[in-house]
């Protein structure tokens, strides 16, 4: 019985030390792409991220984008109805281009989604947990997630 509090009251401090401020950065912006630059997500710099940009990050820290066969337009509604039909996720600023969602996991616990969506028929995504320095694959588990919807049409 000690040992279940002695665990409950750790998980209590370790939540409640929790950052949970939005970051900066988030969104669409001009990048330098290898020798040439675009617009891109933001990198990551932290171990609780994964990017499907390869110029923007670690071999780790990778997730492969989307492919898209039909229309921008339809990839578009199609991970807008995913993102609505999740239930701790939210959408948090969209445009024709892009979508921003974050998931709340525990009460605590933020992951920032981002999906950018190109005309070469590829979706880039990029996820982030804020305020910790490990998120254990929560981040790279969402967007497979979202990907095997989006491929299997369950939205």
């Amino acid at each position: 019985m000690k040992k279940i509090i002695l665990i409950l009251i750790t998980a209590l401090l370790t939540t409640s030390c929790i950052d949970n401020k939005e970051p900066e950065g988030l969104g669409i912006s001009v990048k330098s792409l290898g020798t040439r630059s675009g617009f891109s997500l933001k990198e990551c710099h932290k171990k609780s991220c994964v990017n499907s940009r390869k110029e923007l990050t670690d071999e780790k820290q990778f997730i492969e984008p989307i492919k898209v066969v039909a229309t921008k337009e339809i990839a578009y509604e199609k991970i807008m109805k995913i993102i609505l039909k999740e239930k701790d996720l939210n959408v948090v600023n969209s445009t024709e281009n892009y979508i921003r969602a974050k998931q709340t996991l525990y009460g605590k616990l933020i992951t920032d989604v981002e999906f950018f969506f190109t005309n070469k028929k590829t979706i880039y995504m990029r996820a982030e947990m804020r305020g910790v320095p490990y998120d254990l694959g929560n981040s790279r588990r969402l967007l497979e997630n979202i990907r095997f919807k989006f491929h299997q049409n369950d939205y």
